[in-house]
């Protein structure tokens, strides 16, 4: 190659080294530093443009993703893929081959009508689809029964908060005259010590001593906390190839925005796991529930329920402690207004010292005064988790 080709080739690497490069990479570090802000500051009517700039921001590893607007005294999370147990093997399959069976047996109730599954169903998102869960005598409860997605995983649960461990929580629903009305714990384990098949089972895990009500929560436990899946999101903020909609990618950046989700709703649980007051206690009205005032009596807890797990969420309506909400779409209007409001109907109502502090709803709700389009988008994104 002649020398003068030679040297406008070297003289062109050097200027675009010298002058095209640094101002690419300037290009590049302003472009992030927008990107950056898009939680904040993306319009409620977007076009091409802007979905462009949209799917370039979460294309990024996710602490590259837009800052999340939050309020400052949430200890704020990144939504990241949930990290499963891997599956069990040797004696912790047994146990949670066990549970499993004592899940589906309604040997555990005092009828023999009911059993663990009759409200915890698979195909309904391990929830039961009812508004409020129907027990022993046709009873029917006053809370809508949770999913068990992410039982596993969590330290608190009831929508009260009243238990920290899946074993304690098991004696819950077992003892509760609406749901298996057992008079104590002593008859489920009489009746299983009374079954040959699990003596046997309990024997071969636990050791050759009778049966007792550690074992069977041991071994309930054991099963819940097998029942995790992965989802499209877990995929998605996982790096892996998921196509995500626009809308999709628009709800993503709402719920960790505009929408306000992300204060309690985030890592990858989708849960504070704290207890609010978000206006649904129907103070002094037919469906009264004053959620954790129940479990502590201090005023300063009414009207507080327990923030779920979104995982899975599209699976396990009706939504809320009360099944009030048939569909997603309801729920992010309760939140839209700024959720529930209460309001004295007489001069008595207004004196009841409870009265302010039903009343008195989490700082971390408002008005979001979001548009239908952006309400769309957020349920579609939610139906992802």
């Amino acid at each position: 190659m002649p020398f003068y080709r030679l040297f406008l080739i070297a003289w062109t690497l050097c200027v675009a080294v010298v002058f095209v490069m640094p101002g690419l990479l300037l290009h590049d570090d302003w472009q992030r530093l927008q990107d950056r802000k898009l939680a904040a500051t993306f319009p409620s009517r977007p076009d091409a443009g802007d979905f462009k700039a949209l799917r370039r921001a979460y294309g990024r590893a996710r602490e590259e993703w837009p800052a999340p607007v939050v309020d400052p005294s949430v200890a704020f999370m990144e939504l990241g893929p949930l990290e499963r147990r891997p599956q069990p093997e040797g004696r912790e399959l047994a146990r949670a081959r066990l549970g499993r069976l004592l899940f589906m047996d309604p040997v555990l109730s005092a009828s023999g009508h009911f059993s663990c599954q009759s409200c915890h169903n698979r195909q309904l998102g391990w929830s039961d689809g009812l508004r409020m869960s129907v027990g022993h005598a046709r009873r029917t409860g006053r809370r809508s029964a949770p999913s068990l997605y992410t039982a596993g995983y969590r330290d608190i649960f009831f929508w009260d908060g009243r238990a920290a461990s899946l074993e304690e929580q098991a004696a819950g629903p077992l003892l509760h005259p609406a749901e298996m009305a057992n008079e104590s714990l002593a008859d489920v384990v009489g009746r299983l010590r009374a079954a040959p098949r699990y003596v046997s089972a309990f024997s071969e895990i636990y050791g050759g001593t009778p049966i007792v009500f550690s074992q069977i929560a041991d071994a309930l436990a054991a099963f819940q906390r097998t029942l995790e899946r992965p989802t499209r999101f877990d995929r998605f903020a996982s790096g892996l190839p998921t196509r995500f909609s626009d809308e999709e990618l628009w709800g993503l950046n709402l719920f960790r925005g505009k929408a306000g989700c992300a204060n309690c709703h985030f890592g990858p649980l989708l849960t504070d796991q704290k207890m609010h007051n978000i206006g649904l206690s129907f103070f002094r009205r037919r469906l009264q529930d004053l959620g954790r005032y129940d479990v502590t009596g201090d005023p300063q807890d009414v009207g507080s329920f327990l923030t779920p797990s979104l995982r899975h969420i599209r699976e396990s309506a009706p939504y809320m402690h009360n099944g009030v909400m048939p569909r997603l779409v309801n729920v992010v209007a309760l939140y839209n207004q700024g959720g529930g409001t209460l309001r004295p109907r007489n001069e008595k109502e207004a004196a009841d010292p409870l009265w302010p502090h039903a009343a008195r709803t989490s700082n971390l709700l408002e008005r979001l005064e979001l548009e239908r389009a952006e309400i769309d988008a957020l349920v579609s994104f939610l139906e992802t988790l």
